[in-house]
Formats: C-alpha cells, sequence, structure tokens
C-alpha cells in the first residue's frame, strides 16, 4: 500500500474563526466524485490533520480526500462535543462551497476517523441534532473509535487512563462531563448499577453513538477496525455496535486485525509531526479499502 504523503491541492483553509478551524484538501479530477474526509484522533484534547492515515493516498487519484483540524476539549475553554460536531458540519459545508466554485461536484461522503476521531465521526453521522442535507453519507469507517461510554465492562479495564481504577474514574467523570456538557460523576467500576446512575444516564447516551441506532435511522454503512488488544478503547465497544447495528439492519462489517494491528494504532507508525500514519504489511487495510470501494465505486459500476 501507498505510504507518501498527498499532495494537498488547497491547504489550511479555514472554515471558521478559530486557528483550529482548519482543513487540508486534495482532488485531481473535475466532476462528480466521492469526498473521503479523515477526521484525527487525540482523546478528545489533542491531535492533527496532519497524521492522516497513509492508505487515504489510495484513493486521492479518483477522488476528493481531505483531512481537518477541530477545536478541543481544554481545561481553559468550555468546548463540548456539540461544538467539535458544528465543526465538523461546517468543514464539510465549506468543502461543498469550493468544490462547486472548482467545478467538481461532491456525490457523497465517506468520513473516517481514529479513535476520538472514530467517536465523533460516529456522532456526526448517527445523531448530529441539525443534519445538513447537502452532506449525503455514503458510508463511515470508525477506526478504534469508541462507540459506547455506558460500556462498564471495558472501560475499567483500560490502563492507558490511570494506573487505577479510581484514576480512571476521575478521568471518565471529566471528559465524559466536559463531552456531554452535563455532570456525568462516577463513582465505581460497575458505574451502570451506581444509585445515581439513572440521572446520568442520559447524559451519557446521548454521547454514546451506540443510543442513536434504531431500525428506521437509515444510518450510512459503517466499518469498524478494533484490535482486541486495544489499551485505550476497549474491543467490547466494537462488538456492542455491530450487534446493535446487526439488529438495526445497517451494512456494516467488523475487522479485529490480529498481531501488531491488534493494539490502538492498529500496527500503524507514525512518522514525525506532519507525517501520515504509515501502515506497511497490514493485511486489514487491504481487506477494509475492499469494503470501502463496495461504496465508492457503486456509482461507476452502475454506469
Amino acid at each position: 500500500m501507498p505510504t507518501e504523503k498527498i499532495t494537498w491541492d488547497f491547504q489550511d483553509v479555514p472554515y471558521g474563526p478559530d486557528p483550529l478551524h482548519k482543513f487540508d484538501m486534495a482532488c485531481k479530477k473535475k466532476g462528480n466524485v466521492h469526498a473521503i474526509v479523515h477526521i484525527h484522533g487525540g482523546a478528545f484534547f489533542s491531535g492533527s490533520r496532519a497524521q492522516y492515515p497513509s492508505f487515504l493516498a489510495h484513493y486521492a487519484k479518483d477522488n476528493l480526500v481531505a483531512t481537518i483540524d477541530y477545536r478541543v476539549i481544554s481545561p481553559d475553554n468550555d468546548i463540548r462535543m456539540t461544538d467539535i460536531l458544528s465543526d465538523i458540519d461546517s468543514a464539510l459545508s465549506a468543502m461543498i462551497n469550493i468544490s462547486n466554485a472548482g467545478g467538481i461536484e461532491i456525490r457523497d461522503f465517506v468520513l473516517i476517523g481514529h479513535s476520538a476521531g472514530g467517536h465523533l465521526m460516529l456522532m456526526y453521522a448517527y445523531g448530529y441534532p441539525q443534519k445538513n442535507a447537502s452532506v449525503k453519507l455514503a458510508a463511515c469507517v470508525s477506526m478504534a473509535g469508541p462507540t459506547d461510554f455506558s460500556d462498564d465492562r471495558g472501560w475499567p479495564l483500560m490502563p492507558t487512563w490511570g494506573k487505577t481504577i479510581e484514576e480512571r474514574l476521575v478521568f471518565y467523570s471529566w471528559m465524559g462531563s466536559r463531552l456531554a456538557g452535563a455532570n456525568v460523576g462516577l463513582t465505581q467500576s460497575d458505574w451502570t448499577v451506581q444509585a445515581d446512575y439513572p440521572e446520568m444516564e442520559k447524559h451519557v447516551n446521548a454521547i454514546s453513538p451506540v443510543a442513536f441506532v434504531t431500525h428506521d435511522s437509515g444510518l450510512p454503512p459503517t466499518l469498524l477496525v478494533h484490535g482486541r488488544g486495544d489499551d485505550q478503547v476497549p474491543y467490547t465497544n466494537a462488538v456492542i455496535l455491530k450487534r446493535v447495528l446487526d439488529d438495526a439492519g445497517v451494512p456494516n462489517k467488523l475487522i479485529t486485525p490480529e498481531g501488531d494491528g491488534s493494539d490502538h494504532l492498529l500496527g500503524g507508525k507514525v512518522g514525525h509531526g506532519s507525517d501520515p500514519v504509515s501502515y506497511r504489511d497490514q493485511a486489514w487495510v487491504d481487506e477494509a479499502i475492499k469494503w470501502l470501494e463496495i461504496y465508492t465505486f457503486t456509482f461507476e459500476n452502475a454506469r
């Protein structure tokens, strides 16, 4: 698979007033194209659009490809999840406007996100309240993204967020409260049986993509890539979402990488701060591309 950087046709494009309201975009052809957009990870408080998955270069010749930055959570601001989702929506709208001005028509979007970016992408695709009629979603790909914050079997086991369960609960409570914009105070490992959990449940569900899946939701086909050895986002999150998608009749696939790909980075190697994340000799990448091309080649095959 190619690991070279994408040559951007538009770089550092502003889509709002904040310094982080920027995206990079490439489109080598005019006319009708798919837009494949990457949303970076970083635990909601860090990360960069520069570290996109290297396999996006596979699509750069015949599709619009873009990667975006967005506002992140910090002790110095009051950013919450809905603000970040609004950023994503604004970025996609700006891509449409720039493309239209250049003789490019975006037929649909494929959203790809890793880790926190996978979560944000799923929340935008599944639950964003102000649906943008101009953004048609063909498919979405979550790479090790959180899907269910009520998963008190999986989250308490994640060592990255604290050496002890007490430390992890403090972090989850802080992050959950910031994302939801409401108090999420977790005090025990099996928090769904806390006496006060019923008061918090609606806030936990509001930031969990799995809670937005219904039989009549019309959700886009969803690819989940998640390793069993992930120590940041529990593998059970992917299993839970797949089961719910199956029950709702939403087309989906779960790829479980083995070996080097079973970690949170899915076997990727991060170079310098401005380098894409390279996935060399990863069988799951070929499998993901085959799945994705079912949706990106639908139009061409129908002609």
